[in-house]
């Protein structure tokens, strides 16, 4: 009796030093996000028609209209990986960024079905915050190919069109010639070619678009610093009319 008493008391002892040394840790730290914002101009996150990010500009007010800039990133890539892209020039800017995720839950890419998320999507922000009516579209890879058929679909929610690095290309559709296009490769991208945008570039400038054309020397398939400051000086240009 007792040695179970004994054992009764060091069981006790035990789980007090326990008890004590954990408050001495302190609680669990919460996870950090896997990207870091300023809090006081961090995006908020939207599940439906699909997830995005939403990002107001540090100088955001909803006393005027803001240019809207949809960022789409390419197969296998994310909503996260447009958000780095692009946030820093939506400060720089001053625009409001949405970014969609445009994988579905086995990683596969339905245009029809995207280039409708996309107009959903659109449709939402513009409820939700100050933005001008028509948007800035700037697609990445198979993000360049999204945006062409996003636009040949909605011409009218539009203002101008980024085409980075796209693997694919569409042939224009005239309803949407007033629209501007900025079309961008690397000289260097195994998964494009030069002529083959040369040609989508002549296509579109037969069929009445403007359309800057830029091959960029000793790059390859990704979305270099060029290619967003090209972008960037494009939207200026573009959405200050």
């Amino acid at each position: 009796m007792s040695t179970l008493r004994s054992a009764c008391v060091a069981i006790v002892i035990l789980f007090v030093i326990a008890l004590s040394t954990s408050g001495c840790a302190g609680p669990t730290p919460t996870p950090v996000r896997s990207y870091t914002l300023r809090p006081q101009a961090e995006p908020y996150v939207r599940a439906e028609p699909i997830e995005y990010y939403l990002y107001l500009p540090q100088q955001y007010t909803s006393e005027r209209d803001w240019s809207l800039f949809m960022g789409l990133h390419g197969y296998g890539g994310s909503a996260h990986d447009c958000l780095n892209a692009w946030q820093p020039y939506a400060d720089q800017a001053g625009f409001v960024l949405v970014c969609p995720s445009l994988n579905d839950p086995y990683g596969g890419w339905e245009q029809d079905v995207m280039k409708k998320s996309l107009h959903e999507v659109s449709v939402q922000v513009q409820a939700e915050v100050r933005v001008k009516p028509r948007i800035f579209v700037a697609g990445f890879s198979a993000g360049g190919h999204l945006a062409q058929r996003y636009t040949w679909a909605y011409p009218d929610e539009v203002a101008a069109v980024a085409v980075l690095s796209a693997v694919t290309y569409d042939q224009p559709e005239a309803q949407a010639k007033d629209i501007p296009f900025l079309v961008v490769l690397g000289d260097g991208d195994h998964l494009g070619g030069v002529e083959q945008i040369e040609q989508f570039a002549q296509g579109l400038q037969r069929a009445g678009f403007k359309v800057e054309l830029r091959v960029l020397s000793g790059v390859g398939h990704t979305l270099s610093a060029e290619a967003r400051e090209l972008t960037l000086e494009f939207f200026k240009q573009t959405m200050s009319q």
